[in-house]
């Protein structure tokens, strides 16, 4: 196990990026409401792992929501949004990058 919290804090940023643009496109009138419960659970558990500075398991945690979310990431693509699938190589990134030694 990875545990390094600037590291994590970096992953957490790609996350909020996504669920931030799924939270705004849920709340508009006449827009995807059902984004709004996906973003909230994937962003709770994110902030949960990235508080302990568990970079492995945001990052296995990361790849489930990719395997679930095919839908969610279909809508926000249609309005030119992020998604889980287009920022995943930033934060695939950011997960390979040497972390700070003790």
């Amino acid at each position: 196990m990875i545990y390094d919290r600037t590291k994590a804090a970096r992953m957490l940023r790609v996350v909020l990026d996504v669920t931030e643009a799924a939270l705004d496109l849920s709340t508009r009138p006449g827009s995807e409401a059902g984004l709004r419960i996906p973003a909230m659970d994937a962003e709770k558990a994110m902030r949960a792992l990235a508080a302990k500075g568990d970079v492995d398991g945001m990052y296995h945690e990361y790849v489930r929501l990719l395997t679930i979310g095919s839908t969610f990431g279909g809508t926000l693509e249609r309005f030119h949004r992020k998604s889980f699938e287009s920022e995943f190589y930033r934060l695939f990134k950011i997960y390979l990058e040497p972390g700070e030694r003790p």
